[in-house]
């Protein structure tokens, strides 16, 4: 799954993360990519939220920092019940908007392993631009492309018609792309635009995937999550 969580306010402006976590919970999702998400709420002494989110979901958390939020660290995170290895994580080009950041962990599991990775790009167009052609480098996707199993996802801010996404397609497959229809993800209570995205590599197989566009999804957040299931090649 993957997840822009608008640091766990919902579309009705209410800071909820249980709802969040109901929408994760309801999918039974193993490995779950966040964005927007804060690390801390309050005095430091309270536990993070996504340690509480983790604990809620028995799952591990690993958290990406992009700069301070409202509610303490802000960033991208990981939660999956599986071993979770850090590969590299690290800040995106950028110029006069916030800052971005991409993280890269292998999932490993009893019967697979997966390379993930979690990210959130600009909205300004110039931005995104230069941030793709970083994620394309030499030091993210260059580096993962002999890995048989490589996952791309996140809150792309980025159309299917973008230079941003028609990049990332020329060697990753777009896990909407053998559905009837193609799904909107934002804005969660009327959903017109398809954002949010979950690219493969060729050595991850499709079954399904679906965006979760319910009641508790629609006001969870701003953005609508995609479910994907996947299998590897041995």
């Amino acid at each position: 799954m993957t997840y822009n969580v608008h640091a766990f306010v919902g579309s009705d402006s209410v800071y909820d993360p249980e709802r969040v976590a109901r929408v994760i919970e309801a999918c039974q999702a193993n490995v779950v990519a966040l964005q927007e998400v804060d690390f801390g709420r309050g005095p430091v002494a309270e536990p993070s939220v996504l340690d509480w989110l983790a604990k809620r979901l028995r799952m591990r958390a690993h958290f990406t920092y992009t700069r301070d939020g409202k509610r303490g660290h802000f960033g991208n995170a990981v939660l999956t019940p599986y071993e979770l290895e850090l590969v590299a994580e690290g800040l995106l080009p950028r110029r006069r908007d916030e800052a971005r950041a991409v993280q890269w962990l292998k999932v490993v599991a009893p019967h697979f392993q997966l390379q993930l990775m979690n990210t959130h790009l600009s909205v300004k167009l110039r931005e995104r631009r230069a941030q793709v052609e970083a994620l394309l480098g030499a030091e993210w996707l260059v580096r993962a492309a002999s890995e048989q199993a490589l996952v791309v996802c996140g809150d792309l801010n980025s159309s299917p018609f973008s230079p941003v996404y028609r990049k990332l397609s020329r060697d990753l497959t777009d896990v909407q792309c053998g559905s009837a229809r193609r799904l909107a993800t934002w804005p969660a209570r009327l959903p017109f635009w398809r954002i949010d995205h979950v690219f493969v590599s060729r050595g991850v197989t499709v079954q399904a995937a679906r965006v979760v566009d319910d009641t508790l999804a629609r006001a969870a957040s701003d953005h609508l999550p995609i479910l994907v299931d996947l299998s590897t090649s041995p």
